[in-house]
């Protein structure tokens, strides 16, 4: 059933997607109902709420833009899967923005193999990662991903290699002027943001361990497909997938050396390893895998959530 809803971008696949997001997002927040009794902290969960739908339309956009699945919504569903399996995301808004500028920002970063506009793509990239720096330091990993993708693109104009720090400047100045106006001590806001740790004691429950053990199967199985048949894949669209694979390295690293640590760090893996499990899913032949997969991940997904309301 699952499988043939989301086989193909029909409308009633957006609608569950939505509603499933909808439903958890709502049911988390009443798990604590503190916010209601402020209407800037309610004007502030809509906003976020918008934030990540926005993120959820942003994956299926370049999703279908640089072919990276053929019209189907299998990459759209697994994402929202990740999101319910890891709902902690939700209380962190500045985790939210951070992840909505870096899809802006890799949205740019994939659309180069293209070739079109290059200049432009590459400011706007590095503008959206230093811009996502400011409320989640760490992704300024992202910025090797721009500069891996220079390589393999357009190297061979020098130009292309000045452009992040035309961008980088841009955002200096822009939050510079923001911080004299809120008297912000620039030296410590960026030395308290770069600590390093890898004490991973941080969880709450039995729950949030179980849901990071299933997530790194899943992790582990998908990223083992992805790199023994990119001989499969077209020779136009190889350094492409080599970018999903380094796009989840670079997730996995955020989480893995962030102080403060937390499931909801994850999310800057739900990209990749949405692009990849979608690809999985729609290369599988036997339909009754199909669907076991993806019963098995919105099941334990669910079922997690539910627990640890």
């Amino acid at each position: 059933m699952l499988a043939n809803l989301f086989s193909k971008s029909k409308p009633i696949g957006y609608v569950v997607i939505g509603f499933m997001l909808l439903a958890t997002y709502f049911l988390h927040l009443i798990s604590d109902l503190k916010w209601l009794q402020s209407p800037t902290a309610i004007i502030e969960k809509s906003f976020l709420f918008v934030a990540v739908v926005l993120s959820v339309l942003l994956i299926q956009f370049i999703t279908l833009k640089n072919y990276l699945a053929v019209n189907n919504l299998y990459s759209l569903f697994l994402y929202a899967c990740f999101l319910i399996l890891f709902p902690t995301f939700y209380d962190d808004s500045q985790l939210i923005i951070a992840n909505l500028l870096v899809l802006l920002a890799l949205r740019r970063i994939i659309s180069l193999q293209t070739l079109n506009e290059p200049k432009l793509k590459i400011f706007d990239a590095s503008l959206w990662i230093f811009m996502a720096t400011l409320f989640e330091s760490w992704t300024i990993l992202y910025f090797l991903m721009i500069y891996l993708t220079i390589i393999w693109y357009v190297g061979q104009d020098y130009r292309n290699w000045i452009i992040p720090f035309i961008a980088l400047l841009t955002v200096t100045i822009l939050f510079y002027t923001y911080s004299l106006f809120y008297d912000i001590n620039l030296v410590a806001f960026w030395t308290d943001k770069y600590d390093m740790s890898i004490d991973f004691s941080y969880f709450e429950n039995v729950y949030q361990n179980i849901a990071l053990a299933f997530l790194a199967t899943i992790s582990v199985l998908f990223t083992f497909y992805q790199v023994t048949n990119l001989k499969t894949i077209a020779t136009n669209q190889i350094t492409l997938y080599k970018n999903i694979v380094f796009c989840f390295v670079i997730g996995a690293a955020i989480y893995v050396i962030s102080p403060e640590k937390s499931n909801g760090l994850l999310v800057f893996t739900f990209f990749p390893l949405s692009i990849i499990g979608g690809n999985f899913v729609a290369s599988t032949k036997v339909y009754w895998v199909k669907e076991a997969v993806l019963a098995t991940i919105l099941g334990v997904s669910l079922l997690l959530f539910l627990l640890k309301l």
